[in-house]
């Protein structure tokens, strides 16, 4: 069985300001909300992803292995959402004030 391509391009800097998420980044972000928000079996990775990124001490920490149980489209959104936590060390919520309340429906939804 061939694997399926997971790859994320990386092009070359451009005038993008490399402090401050992508559109790409920035749909990928809302698009793991969105999954977590669902029913989905994949929907608590999402949200285990996203809850330990705006606050590990409260949320709890994020599973790795988690991956393994997505599909290639939230695989993807995630390894290009980690390479933002990565490149910007910022929390989702100063980065894309938006999500905050996205953020709070997810916590919600699987921490309370």
């Amino acid at each position: 069985m061939a694997l399926p391509d997971l790859s994320v391009t990386i092009s070359a800097p451009t005038e993008h300001d490399p402090t401050q998420p992508t559109p790409e980044e920035l749909a990928a972000m809302h698009h793991l909300a969105e999954v977590a928000l669902g029913n989905s079996g994949q929907a608590s990775r999402c949200a285990n992803f996203l809850l330990a990124w705006a606050d590990a001490d409260s949320f709890g920490a994020y599973d790795p292995t988690d991956i393994w149980a997505c599909d290639p489209t939230v695989i993807r959104d995630t390894v290009t959402v980690f390479g933002l936590i990565a490149r910007v060390s910022e929390c989702p919520e100063l980065l894309d004030p938006t999500i905050r309340d996205e953020l709070a429906a997810i916590a919600t939804k699987w921490r309370r």
